[in-house]
């Protein structure tokens, strides 16, 4: 995050604020990601997004809730990609 600043209109320093999803919207993403593995035979995306859910998606995602929570998405989701891969 860079440094404080200061306001353009005066000397006061302002930090900038970090931005943090909602847990709601973090978990009804997830749930709607799990819904559509869940829903299909294969893979609904093309590898580049296989490889893009798994490395930064979910993880983001499940670093954003809390500890238990996450490894029970994470543990969905491996089980539902580990079907996935096995139909390909």
């Amino acid at each position: 995050m860079p440094p404080a600043q200061a306001d353009l209109l005066g000397d006061a320093l302002v930090t900038p604020k970090s931005y943090a999803p909602d847990p709601r919207n973090v978990r009804n993403r997830l749930k709607e990601i799990l819904a559509l593995m869940r829903a299909s035979e294969r893979w609904p995306w093309e590898p580049e997004m296989i490889a893009l859910y798994r490395e930064r998606v979910i993880p983001y995602f499940c670093e954003k809730l809390p500890k238990s929570e996450a490894r029970r998405f994470r543990a969905e989701f491996e089980a539902e990609a580990a079907r996935l891969d096995a139909a390909a």
